[in-house]
């Protein structure tokens, strides 16, 4: 019998100490730290590592299927399965669609008991955990999982949190609408006072820490859609003074501008969809954060059945090989494309945060050291509801859909979409207009990307 290559062969070879070489190390610790352990148990010995870092068994342990002593409607459902390993890794790491792994029982005990190894894809899959090693790597974490979306992330990171009812709950005035939905729809009813503050004003941030003392701060390091900047560093130094833990979400960021774990922040979570899948394939969510968080969340994936698919993460992961091309691509084609609408007189406001004009404009270098200012412009129209929609009718190159980091350029609606279910009272509050379009830029010549906007915006 074989299984397939495993991200954790070095925790069984020679004098290897399981914690200090096993991948998973960026996702749980091993309950066993020693080779010594790891002698009392001779049938953890069983599975042998081979120099390639293919698994092998024992042959006692489980015989190869011998085709011809059986009939053939018993050949159609074994043969070709669980072939012998052989020397070689793959470069690209495979898609694993298993959704259960073989093993001994004495084995499979000792998987279950905390060892490493597979047993039910619900609880691991060597696909999704290449993907998660890689981001907790980018992210400089000690554990990440991965989700079916990034709200189910954003929901594991909340509930991480250990919410009780009568907790505190600080959110950004102007965070994304669905993650303001979810507060208010599955946390508000069972008693978490969830209250929201403009956290781009650091002293009124402090005053409402200093007031509600809350559990936990959730908040964007660019705001969606207005692209205001959050001092990521000063607001985490706040919340922990006042004894709050801090989720940030960094899917407008990515971790090539801000890596908010190295700064103090406990939680950094992604829609996976956006920029590091960004081919407008995949749908699934990252939450990376310290290694004591990890056992509680990964328990919770488990009951609840929230881990990302394996052709998903598949997806995802190979997307992350070009992360750095695209976007940096696309935060070029961003900068470009703001000035360019800016100066041309076709709009009440163009937002974008390296325009002299923006708010925040002056703190950009400060809060993201490469001075890029993210791949997504805001403009606001001259009209509401009907105005904006024969803008998006009119365009040819742009496309109207509802997500952002693709590599093809995308306008949305927010009054429509990303905060359709914010009341008109509440939108104002937080800046957004009925004129306003959010522009997630891509890859495209930002040339093109600008003619087809004004030619749109002239109709």
């Amino acid at each position: 019998m074989s299984v397939d290559a495993h991200p954790h062969t070095e925790a069984f070879r020679e004098n290897a100490d399981p914690v200090a070489v096993s991948p998973r190390r960026s996702l749980s610790p091993l309950r066993s730290t020693n080779k010594e352990d790891w002698q009392r148990h001779p049938e953890r010995a069983r599975l042998r590592i081979w120099p390639e870092g293919n698994w092998r068994c024992d042959d006692s342990m489980h015989k190869s299927p011998k085709p011809s002593r059986w009939q053939l409607s018993t050949q159609l459902v074994h043969a070709g399965e669980r072939l012998p390993a052989v020397p070689g890794l793959p470069t690209v790491h495979p898609i694993s669609m298993s959704n259960t792994y073989v093993a001994p029982p004495e084995v499979m005990d000792a998987i279950l008991g905390g060892a490493p190894g597979y047993t039910y894809g619900r609880h691991h899959n060597p696909t999704v955990d290449a993907l998660t090693h890689a981001m907790a790597a980018l992210e400089e974490g000690e554990a990440a999982l991965a989700y079916a979306s990034g709200m189910a992330a954003i929901h594991a990171a909340l509930t991480g949190m250990d919410l009780r009812p009568g907790d505190a709950l600080l959110l950004s005035r102007d965070l994304y609408g669905a993650s303001l939905n979810l507060v208010d729809q599955l946390f508000r009813p069972l008693g978490i006072q969830a209250a929201t503050a403009d956290l781009t004003d650091l002293a009124a941030a402090e005053t409402a820490l200093s007031e509600l003392h809350p559990r936990a701060l959730l908040f964007e390091l660019i705001s969606n859609p207005l692209l205001r900047i959050l001092n990521g560093p000063a607001l985490t130094e706040l919340a922990h003074r006042y004894g709050a833990r801090v989720i940030v979400d960094n899917t407008f960021t990515t971790p090539l501008l801000a890596q908010p774990l190295t700064y103090g922040a406990d939680m950094v979570v992604h829609s996976a969809t956006k920029y590091l899948g960004g081919h407008g394939d995949a749908i699934g969510g990252i939450l990376v954060t310290r290694a004591e968080f990890y056992e509680p969340l990964h328990g919770q994936q488990k009951l609840l059945g929230t881990i990302l698919g394996p052709f998903e993460a598949w997806l995802i992961h190979r997307g992350l090989k070009t992360l750095d091309l695209r976007f940096r691509r696309q935060c070029h084609n961003a900068g470009k494309l703001a000035a360019h609408l800016a100066d041309s007189g076709r709009f009440l406001a163009v937002h974008y945060p390296a325009l002299p004009s923006h708010p925040e404009s002056s703190r950009l270098r400060t809060c993201f050291p490469t001075g890029e200012a993210g791949a997504v412009v805001t403009v606001e129209l001259d009209g509401g509801k009907e105005r904006v929609f024969r803008f998006l009718k009119a365009l040819e190159l742009v496309v109207p859909a509802t997500t952002i980091g693709d590599v093809y350029t995308l306008a949305l609606y927010p009054a429509m979409a990303s905060h359709r279910s914010q009341s008109p009272a509440e939108r104002q509050a937080m800046g957004i207009t009925d004129g306003m379009v959010r522009i997630a830029v891509g890859i495209e010549a930002w040339e093109d990307i600008a003619q087809d906007i004004l030619h749109a915006a002239s109709t």
